[in-house]
């Protein structure tokens, strides 16, 4: 199944700025080579609309593999980490839809079905971050 690429527009405006160095979040030792500018087989193509806009930045790019998450991101993309709540939510509300465009479900009941998931994850990373929990 070919993916869907979908805009959504954050209900506020999104400043990026570049940065010297990405943050790769993975457990691979990265000290043995270097993959900048290869294209992997399953890479997904950006979204038409950034090849239209001279100011627009990638700012996180996901992989499962090794059975976890890979994240490669500009953490910082946009000056503070809260704005990164309303991307997540974007990103949510864009499954959802396209989740319900390829025939599962429809997208308020996907949402609700990710939102669900995402509260008790969150909930999770919370506790996992708590000073009481870092106690010992």
């Amino acid at each position: 199944m070919r993916p869907i690429s979908k805009n959504w527009r954050c209900p506020m405006p999104m400043r990026w700025s570049p940065q010297q160095r990405l943050c790769s979040m993975s457990d691979h030792d990265h000290h043995h080579h270097n993959h900048h500018g290869e294209m992997h087989p399953h890479q997904l193509e950006p979204p038409h609309e950034v090849f239209h806009d001279p100011k627009a930045g990638e700012v996180a790019r996901a992989w499962i593999t090794n059975g976890g998450l890979s994240l490669s991101l500009h953490a910082m993309a946009f000056g503070t980490p809260d704005v990164w709540g309303h991307v997540l939510a974007g990103m949510a509300q864009q499954v959802a839809a396209a989740c319900a465009e390829m025939g599962h479900g429809n997208p308020s009941d996907n949402f609700a079905a990710i939102r669900k998931v995402l509260n008790e994850d969150l909930n999770k990373v919370a506790a996992q971050l708590s000073p009481l929990a870092n106690k010992g």
